[in-house]
């Protein structure tokens, strides 16, 4: 399985750009010439030498190889099958799960922990994820507030203080009321987490942990039907860690 995450905050804007455009057309790749993908990306060939330097490969000819290897026995499996919402799904679900560090998520879990209150923002068909979070971690002993209310949303941020953790919830990551509540939350020098498509956006600029999805579009005016399983997915693993780590230290205390 590919780290997409490699050394991701190490690389420059071009480089997110191109291993963008990779996670999105993996299947493409292994046909590519390093030219061809430089020129779909508007990006020089150098650019896309570091990229596969960064993911832990000698080259682009490497790590072209590599992805064909993780392609070969799906390509085999949908031969003569056409693609469908099914298929789709389960891409997002096994492309997520690339994207999800686990260290990022380890340290989305001790901040949960050391928090005094968690507060959750999302808008939208996002607040499904939103409610599904505070569900879970409110029946595991988390205490937390989900932001639901819209006109909410402008005067929450009057009441968080730099020991409390604000998780912002958005598809596109360029919400503007989203992005204004996270600019207010920074001058309180509160922690930040945010649960994001896998693209550049606005909101991942303000938090220090963010926790990404996969999906083959994040335009949520255009379209808000977009599914927000990998929420689901980065939601039941961060609860998972949460439990672990209950386990952990019910263990050193015992």
């Amino acid at each position: 399985m590919l780290n997409y995450l490699e050394n991701y905050d190490d690389m420059t804007m071009s480089e997110k750009k191109v291993l963008k455009y990779i996670v999105e057309n993996t299947e493409l790749i292994p046909y590519l010439k390093i030219s061809d993908l430089a020129e779909a990306t508007f990006v020089s060939k150098t650019v896309i030498i570091n990229l596969s330097q960064k993911l832990g490969y000698s080259g682009f000819k490497e790590l072209k190889y590599h992805l064909s290897s993780l392609l070969k026995d799906e390509i085999t499996e949908t031969v003569n099958h056409k693609t469908s919402y099914k298929d789709s799904l389960q891409q997002s679900i096994f492309k997520t799960i690339s994207l999800v560090d686990p260290n990022v998520l380890e340290n989305c879990a001790q901040m949960i922990r050391s928090s005094k209150n968690v507060f959750i923002m999302a808008r939208g068909t996002s607040k499904a994820a939103g409610y599904y979070l505070e569900h879970l971690l409110l029946s595991i002993g988390i205490q937390c507030i989900f932001i639901k209310d819209y006109n909410l949303s402008e005067l929450f941020t009057n009441f968080v203080t730099e020991n409390d953790l604000v998780i912002f919830i958005s598809m596109s990551g360029n919400t503007k009321k989203i992005i204004e509540s996270a600019k207010k939350v920074q001058m309180k020098k509160a922690n930040m987490i945010s649960m994001t498509s896998f693209q550049s956006n606005t909101l991942s600029n303000y938090t220090k942990n963010n926790l990404y999805c996969y999906t083959d579009s994040a335009d949520t005016k255009r379209n808000d039907k977009i599914s927000r399983i990998g929420f689901f997915l980065i939601i039941d693993l961060l609860i998972d860690q949460l439990s672990q780590n209950n386990n952990t230290q019910a263990q050193i205390e015992g």
